[in-house]
């Protein structure tokens, strides 16, 4: 895992979001990007890349991957769809490095143990590393 780490952007997650919800339902308010609060998303984004007294926060990529979902799923970014977009955007993310991350019904139970404090974070990344495999 030498190579330079792709992430998303900001519009990225939001076009998930809007397609999450088109696809399973739920609510979007286009005037907001149906951002629950408008520096949330920024703030997931800064984290996934930042550092506390010169050591990163979440140094590798499996950890950066679930921190995606996780601050997604737990932060409420959005007004719905957090946990399908949480789980989505980290299954881009990985897409975007060069991983497939398998998904599943478990899927939906593992967003919904996140979201309702049932799963601690390092059992997250873990779940993720079981799922993982390099794109052919």
């Amino acid at each position: 895992m030498g190579r330079a780490i792709k992430t998303l952007t900001q519009a990225d997650i939001i076009v998930i979001n809007h397609w999450m919800i088109r696809r399973f339902g739920g609510v979007f308010f286009s005037h907001d990007n149906n951002l629950a609060n408008p520096g949330s998303l920024d703030h997931v984004l800064e984290a996934i890349e930042g550092s506390l007294f010169g050591q990163e926060l979440y140094p590798t990529l499996f950890e950066k991957g679930a921190a995606i979902a996780w601050r997604i799923i737990k932060g409420h970014v959005f007004h719905d769809g957090n946990k399908r977009t949480g789980m989505e955007a980290c299954r881009n993310f990985f897409d975007l490095n060069g991983y497939i991350l398998k998904m599943d019904n478990q899927t939906i139970d593992v967003a919904v143990d996140i979201a309702s404090n049932k799963m601690e974070f390092p059992d997250f990344v873990a779940w993720i590393e079981g799922r993982i495999e390099s794109k052919p």
